[in-house]
């Protein structure tokens, strides 16, 4: 029985922890994906602005993620 209760808490304690590095780590992933598609629409297109590619990017990608 007494097991059972530490294995029970140790699963809740570790789902609790998945959760906050989500939260705190959301933000940064989505930045990398921007700054990615940043580069890559530079080298897609001479023309684009560095502040055009990343509107477009961050208008694209936060359609895709919501």
């Amino acid at each position: 029985m007494k097991s059972n209760i530490k294995t029970i808490a140790f699963v809740i304690f570790c789902a609790i922890l998945l959760y906050f590095t989500k939260v705190k780590y959301d933000d940064h992933n989505i930045n990398k994906s921007i700054l990615a598609c940043v580069i890559a629409q530079k080298n897609k297109s001479i023309n684009m602005t560095p502040e055009e590619a990343k509107i477009y990017c961050e208008k694209e990608i936060k359609k895709k993620f919501k």
